[in-house]
């Protein structure tokens, strides 16, 4: 991508583009490549939420900072989980004349081979703790990768753990803090965005694999059919009816979109259930559809469709979960 030229750095200068035309661009990028729509998923997510404080944290602020370089939150830990469930983050920020140094171990950093920036969640070790969020370069010193990623799926995404053993963080790289325990402030926007990025994301791998679908029954022809696989209504049955889960995607993908424009926070936390639930976690029945049409064909490791179908799979572990989100919508009015 970078030499294609795309600038990855757009949210940082200039105009700022809205969540809809992300999820067009991210949509696109998805249809070829999901692990790199991923990485932009993430970049984007995070600079929509710098985007959103009051100043744009130092660190960032000069033209080389994020030229041409990428971005991650280091939320998740491998005791903790996702931290869309809440508690206090392992990784520890413990405070000196000199700055801040962090000590603990994240999990799934998407893309931290080519990330230059970490935005990190920690806590600090007083009596009253607080949740801190950090800004430190991908080279810090005392920061090691373990190569722990071994999914099915999105297995270029080098989605690893990482460790923090006293990482030096100068004061001006605190860009958040708040209070333990109390309703966070921080992270609205970043989930807001990941979530209508990720819907974009997995409509775009089905798109994928609903065409490669399509081209291979078109030049499959059995002998004893004496045409292709694509005339039969059975097949043509399945394809219709994910083409229809598809136009329902991208409108609850822009209703959604508009929801974040207009700040409905009543219309965001409903919609935002939909589009986990239809889109992102949706995505994985939708291709199983289509491998069972496909017959041996569609899990061959040559075919689109089978590496399609994996990566549908990891649309499931993104959070929220469909245990938080289902109970939340079960009991609203």
């Amino acid at each position: 991508m970078r030499s294609a030229g795309s600038r990855i750095a757009a949210f940082t200068r200039g105009a700022e583009c809205d969540l809809a035309t992300a999820q067009a661009l991210i949509g696109t990028i998805a249809q070829a490549d999901p692990v790199a729509a991923l990485v932009l998923v993430n970049h984007y997510m995070v600079h929509a939420e710098l985007r959103s404080l009051p100043s744009y944290p130092v660190p960032l602020q000069g033209r080389e900072a994020m030229a041409g370089k990428l971005i991650n939150a280091l939320l998740a830990e491998p005791d903790q989980g996702s931290a869309s469930r809440g508690g206090l983050p392992g990784t520890v920020a413990q405070k000196t004349a000199q700055g801040w140094y962090l000590t603990g171990r994240k999990a799934y950093v998407t893309g931290i081979p080519v990330l230059s920036w970490l935005l990190v969640r920690a806590r600090t070790e007083s009596p009253e703790p607080e949740i801190c969020f950090f800004l430190l370069p991908q080279q810090a010193s005392g920061m090691t990768v373990l190569s722990t990623w071994d999914h099915v799926g999105m297995r270029a995404s080098a989605s690893h753990e990482v460790t923090l053993t006293d990482v030096f963080v100068p004061n001006d790289h605190l860009i958040f803090r708040e209070k333990a325990g109390q309703a966070s402030h921080f992270g609205k926007v970043l989930a807001m965005w990941n979530q209508g990025l990720l819907g974009a994301l997995y409509d775009g791998i089905v798109r994928t694999a609903v065409g490669w679908t399509e081209n291979f029954l078109k030049e499959r022809k059995p002998s004893n059919l004496g045409a292709s696989l694509a005339t039969l209504p059975a097949m043509q049955n399945v394809i219709g009816e994910i083409r229809i889960a598809l136009d329902l995607n991208q409108i609850i993908l822009r209703s959604f979109a508009e929801a974040v424009a207009f700040k409905d926070q009543d219309r965001i936390q409903k919609e935002a259930a939909l589009v986990k639930i239809q889109t992102v976690d949706g995505a994985a029945g939708l291709t199983q559809s289509l491998l069972a049409i496909a017959g041996n064909a569609g899990l061959s490791a040559r075919n689109d469709l089978e590496r399609c179908h994996r990566d549908a799979l990891c649309g499931r572990i993104h959070a929220p979960m469909l245990s938080f989100c289902a109970p939340r919508q079960g009991g609203r009015p």
